[in-house]
C-alpha cells in the first residue's frame, strides 16, 4: 500500500543528490577558509607569489560557494507540475 503512494526511487535520488551536493559545498567552503588563512600567512611573510596564489584559490572558492547558493535557490524555486 505505501509503495504505491511513495515513489522510493525518486526519494532515494533526492537523498543521494542532497548528500553529494552538501558534502561538496562544505568541502569548498572549508577549502576557502583554509586558503584565506594561507593568504594571511603569505601576506605576513610578504611573499607576493604565494599571496596571489592563495588569493586566487580563496576567490574561486567564494565564487563556487556563491554559485552553489544561487543554484540551490533556483532549483528550489523552480516548480514542476
Amino acid at each position: 500500500m505505501i509503495a504505491t503512494i511513495v515513489d522510493w526511487t525518486t526519494i532515494g535520488k533526492v537523498a543521494l543528490y542532497s548528500l553529494v551536493f552538501g558534502v561538496g559545498v562544505a568541502t569548498i567552503v572549508a577549502l576557502g577558509i583554509s586558503s584565506a588563512a594561507g593568504l594571511q600567512e603569505a601576506m605576513r611573510r610578504r611573499s607576493a607569489a604565494a599571496s596571489v596564489a592563495w588569493g586566487l584559490v580563496a576567490a574561486a572558492c567564494i565564487a563556487a560557494a556563491c554559485g552553489a547558493i544561487v543554484l540551490g535557490v533556483a532549483v528550489m524555486s523552480s516548480s514542476k507540475g
